[in-house]
C-alpha cells in the first residue's frame, strides 16, 4: 500500500498544466482512492471549466468529477482537499453565473482554511471571492465586497513573500484606496496609495502608474491641484519610461487635472491624445468626447464642439452601450450654450427621466444637476435653477473649482434676482474664497516659473550689464574727448575774436548759442538718468516687498495647514495616524518659523539660527512635554543662513527632539538635552544634540533603519551635503558637520 501511494505521489509530480485529457483519464484510472485522485478529477474538471466553447456542454461534463472529487475528498477527512476542490466549485459556479451559490462556497473555503490554520489557502480564497463574485457597478459600492478586499489584503501583508502575493497585496490596497475615495476619506485614501507606491517601487510591480493615476484623481477630488497634475504627469512618465501601454485613462487624468485648474486649452490637448488614439468604435469615446467638447464650450467654440460630437456619435454607433449620458449631456450644454433651447431640453430630459442616471457615481450625477441648472439659469427660469443648483451643490466637493465657482455665482445670482440678500452674500463670499483660492495657486505657479527663468536667464543678464556698461564707457570717453576738443577750438575762436572787427564777434555768438544749447541736452540727459534710477530704486522697493509677502503668505499657509491637520486628527480614532499628524504639525512649524523670521526681518536673503533654535526648541517643549520633566541646556552660536540650509537644520531638531520625547524616557521622569551648535573650523559648523535617555537597542543600525524620522533626518543631512551621525553615549547623540561660506548666500538685491 505503501509503495503504491509512493507511486502515485511520483505521477503526480510529474504532471503539469499542458497534460492532455487522455493522459490524466488514464492517470485517474490507475490511481488508488486517495487525495491523487482528488487532484486528477480536479484538473479533468477544470480541463473542461476553462473551455470557452460549447460551454453549457462542457459544464455538465465538469460536474461529475466535481462531485466525485467532493465525496472523495470527505471520506478521507482531507480538508485540505476539500478547500482545493471547493476552489473549483466556485469557478464552476461562476461561468454558470449562480451568484449566491458561489459566494457560499468561497465562505465555506475560507472557514475551512481557517480551521486548518494555512493563511496563505485563507488568503487565496478571500482574493478569488474578491475577483470573481462582483457583477455589477453597484457590487464595487458595496461595503460587504471592500471587506474582502480587506481581508485578503490583511492576510497577504502578513504571509506574502513571492511576487505574485506582493502584488496582489499592492492591488487589493489600491482597491481599497478607491473605495476610500468614493467615501471621500481622502486622506486615508492617500496613505494607502502612497504604501502602494513603495510597495510597487520595491517589488518593481507592473502597476506602479496606476498607483499615480489614483492618486491624481484623490488629490483632485481633495482640492489639491498641483499634486494632481503632479501625479498624473508621474503616471504618464512612468509607464512611458518602463514601456509600459500608457492608458487612456492617464492621459485623460492629465486633461481632468488641468480642467480643475481652469486650464481648457491644456486640458483640450490631453483629452484629445486619448479620443485620437482610441478605437473609433470604443464606447468609451463617448466619455473623452464629452470632456473635451465641455472645454470647447468654456472657450466659445461650442459650435466646433457640437460637430465633433455628432462625428464621435456616427462613428461610434452604439447608442445603448452604458455610455451614451455621457454624449446626451455633451448634447445638452452644447446646445444650450448656442441659445437652442428646444434641443438641449430633450438631452436633459433623457437624464433626468432616465432611472440608469442613479447607477452612475456622485461626480457624473453632479455634474448633470450642475449643467441643468445653467441650462434654466440662462433662460431666467430662476425656481428650476435654484432647485437643481441645490442638488449639485449636496456634493460640490467632486465638482472642479471652476464649477464651484461658477455654481455659487449661479445661486449668488438667483438670491440677488429672486430677493434674498442673506444668501446671495454668502454665496458670493464663496465664490470670492473659490477664485482667490485658483489666483494663489496660479501666483504659486507663477513664482516658480519665475524662478527657473530667473536662474536660466541670469548669465545672460550678467552678460548684457557687461555689454552696456562697456557701451556707457566708451560713449563717455567720446563725450569727453568731444568736450575737450570743442573747449580748445572756443578757446582759440576767442582769441581770434578779441583782435578781429566788429563783424567776426556774430560769428563767436553763434558758437556760443550752440555750446549752450549742447549743455541744455547733456543737463536734460542726466535729468532722465536720475528719474531711471529713482524708478529702479522703487522697483527694488516694491520686489523686496513682494517677498516678504511672500514669506508671510507662506507662514499663514504653512499654520492653515497645521489647523486643517488638527482639525482632521479630531475624526480620527487610530492612534498612529494621530501621532504622523501632530508629527507632521511639527515639521510644517518648523519651516513656518523660517518663514516668520524672515518677513520680520530687513534681511530677506538670510536668518539669524540661534533665536531661531530657540524659539523652535520652546516650541516643542510646550507641544510634546508630558510630565517628565525634561530640560535643554543649549549653546548656539550667532550664525547667518540661508532659507536652503536653514529649513533642513529646522526639521533635523524637530526629529531629533521629537523621538527623544517618544523613546529617550519611556519610565523616568526628569531627564537632560544639549543641544549645541559650534565653528569647529573655518566654514564648517557642527550640530550635536545628545540626551541622557536609555540609549539606542544593542543590535539598532541606524544605518539601515527605514523608520521616517531617520530616513528624513539623513536625507535632510544630504541635501545640505552635511554628515550625519548617531551614537549611544550614555544615551543618544547625534551629530550634524556641514559647510556654510558668505559667497553661498543668494542676495536677494541686485
Amino acid at each position: 500500500m505503501k509503495s503504491n501511494s509512493s507511486s502515485a505521489r511520483n505521477q503526480v509530480k510529474e504532471l503539469n498544466p499542458t497534460d492532455s485529457l487522455q493522459k490524466l483519464k488514464t492517470l485517474l484510472t490507475e490511481s488508488k482512492p486517495d487525495t491523487n485522485r482528488v487532484q486528477y478529477l480536479l484538473k479533468i474538471a477544470n480541463h473542461f471549466i476553462n473551455q470557452p466553447e460549447n460551454q453549457r456542454i462542457n459544464l455538465n461534463k465538469a460536474l461529475p468529477y466535481l462531485q466525485k472529487a467532493r465525496i472523495l475528498s470527505d471520506q478521507l477527512k482531507s480538508l485540505n482537499w476539500e478547500f482545493h476542490t471547493l476552489i473549483v466549485y466556485a469557478r464552476f459556479l461562476n461561468k454558470k453565473h449562480l451568484r449566491v451559490q458561489q459566494a457560499f462556497t468561497y465562505e465555506k473555503a475560507i472557514a475551512i482554511a481557517k480551521n486548518i490554520g494555512n493563511k496563505r489557502l485563507e488568503a487565496s480564497a478571500w482574493y478569488a471571492y474578491y475577483v470573481n463574485v462582483p457583477d455589477t457597478v453597484s457590487d464595487y459600492k458595496n461595503r460587504t465586497f471592500y471587506n474582502r478586499a480587506a481581508n485578503a489584503h490583511a492576510l497577504y501583508k502578513e504571509i506574502g513573500t513571492s511576487f505574485e502575493e506582493k502584488y496582489r497585496e499592492a492591488s487589493l490596497l489600491k482597491t481599497m484606496a478607491d473605495f476610500h475615495l468614493e467615501e471621500e476619506k481622502f486622506d486615508l485614501s492617500i496613505k494607502e496609495l502612497f504604501e502602494v507606491i513603495v510597495l510597487d517601487k520595491k517589488f518593481k510591480l507592473p502597476d506602479l502608474p496606476m498607483a499615480y493615476d489614483l492618486l491624481s484623481a484623490v488629490y483632485e477630488r481633495k482640492g489639491e491641484l498641483s499634486k494632481a497634475l503632479n501625479c498624473a504627469l508621474l503616471s504618464v512618465k512612468i509607464a512611458q519610461n518602463n514601456h509600459e501601454e500608457v492608458l487612456d485613462t492617464y492621459l485623460n487624468r492629465v486633461g481632468s487635472a488641468y480642467e480643475a485648474m481652469g486650464k481648457a486649452k491644456e486640458s483640450i490637448i490631453w483629452y484629445s491624445k486619448t479620443l485620437n488614439g482610441q478605437d473609433k468604435k470604443d464606447p468609451f469615446r463617448f466619455i473623452t468626447a464629452y470632456a473635451i467638447t465641455s472645454q470647447m464650450i468654456k472657450l466659445g467654440e461650442a459650435k466646433k464642439a457640437l460637430s465633433i460630437l455628432e462625428k464621435t456619435w456616427n462613428e461610434v454607433n452604439n447608442p445603448s452601450s452604458g455610455h451614451q449620458y455621457f454624449m446626451f449631456l455633451a448634447f445638452g450644454e452644447c446646445y444650450a450654450a448656442l441659445k437652442k433651447y428646444d434641443e438641449a431640453q430633450k438631452y436633459y430630459d433623457k437624464l433626468l427621466e432616465d432611472a440608469t442616471l442613479k447607477t452612475y457615481s456622485n461626480p457624473f450625477q453632479t455634474s448633470v444637476f450642475f449643467s441643468v441648472s445653467q441650462f434654466y439659469f440662462a433662460q431666467n427660469k430662476y425656481a428650476l435653477a435654484l432647485q437643481f443648483a441645490e442638488k449639485a451643490r449636496e456634493n460640490q466637493i467632486s465638482m472642479t473649482l471652476p464649477r464651484q465657482m461658477r455654481l455659487n455665482e449661479i445661486l449668488y445670482k438667483i438670491d440677488a434676482s429672486t430677493n434674498r440678500p442673506a444668501e446671495a452674500i454668502i454665496h458670493l463670499q464663496n465664490f470670492h474664497k473659490l477664485r482667490d483660492s485658483m489666483l494663489s495657486q496660479d501666483n504659486l505657479n507663477t513664482i516658480e516659473r519665475l524662478k527657473v527663468e530667473f536662474q536660466a536667464s541670469q548669465k545672460e543678464n550678467e552678460n548684457e550689464i557687461l555689454r552696456k556698461k562697456s557701451q556707457l564707457q566708451s560713449q563717455e570717453l567720446n563725450r569727453i574727448q568731444w568736450i575737450k576738443n570743442a573747449t580748445v577750438a572756443g578757446l582759440a575762436f576767442l582769441t581770434i575774436v578779441l583782435v578781429l572787427i566788429y563783424g567776426r564777434f556774430r560769428l563767436k555768438k553763434k558758437l556760443h548759442d550752440t555750446l549752450v544749447r549742447k549743455k541744455a541736452e547733456i543737463d536734460l540727459a542726466y535729468a532722465e538718468l536720475e528719474v531711471n534710477i529713482q524708478q529702479k530704486n522703487k522697483l527694488i522697493e516694491e520686489k523686496e516687498g513682494l517677498i516678504k509677502e511672500v514669506h508671510h503668505r507662506v507662514k499663514n499657509n504653512l499654520q492653515l495647514t497645521m489647523s486643517l491637520l488638527n482639525s482632521q486628527s479630531y475624526y480620527l480614532e487610530d492612534l498612529s495616524a494621530i501621532e504622523a499628524i501632530k508629527e507632521s504639525q511639527h515639521r510644517l512649524k518648523s519651516i513656518a518659523l523660517i518663514h516668520q523670521k524672515l518677513y520680520q526681518t530687513e534681511n530677506l536673503a538670510t536668518i539669524n539660527i540661534q533665536p531661531y533654535i530657540v524659539e523652535l526648541v520652546e516650541y516643542l517643549k510646550e507641544s510634546l512635554n508630558d510630565d517628565k520633566m525634561i530640560s535643554f541646556e543649549l549653546n548656539i552660536l550667532n550664525l547667518e543662513l540661508d532659507i536652503s540650509k536653514a529649513v533642513p537644520l529646522g526639521l533635523i531638531i524637530n526629529e531629533a527632539i521629537t523621538n527623544i520625547f517618544k523613546y529617550a524616557y519611556p519610565n523616568i521622569r526628569g531627564g537632560k538635552v544639549i543641544i549645541t551648535l559650534k565653528e569647529c573650523k573655518e566654514d564648517h559648523y557642527q550640530l550635536f544634540i545628545k540626551d541622557n535617555g536609555i540609549g539606542l537597542p544593542a543590535d539598532f543600525d541606524y544605518e539601515q533603519s527605514n523608520t521616517l524620522g531617520i530616513i528624513l533626518m539623513k536625507g535632510l543631512s544630504a541635501q545640505i551635503d552635511g554628515i550625519f551621525t548617531m551614537e549611544n553615549n550614555d544615551g543618544v547623540s547625534l551629530s550634524l558637520t556641514f559647510m556654510n561660506r558668505n559667497e553661498d548666500l543668494f542676495p536677494l538685491k541686485d
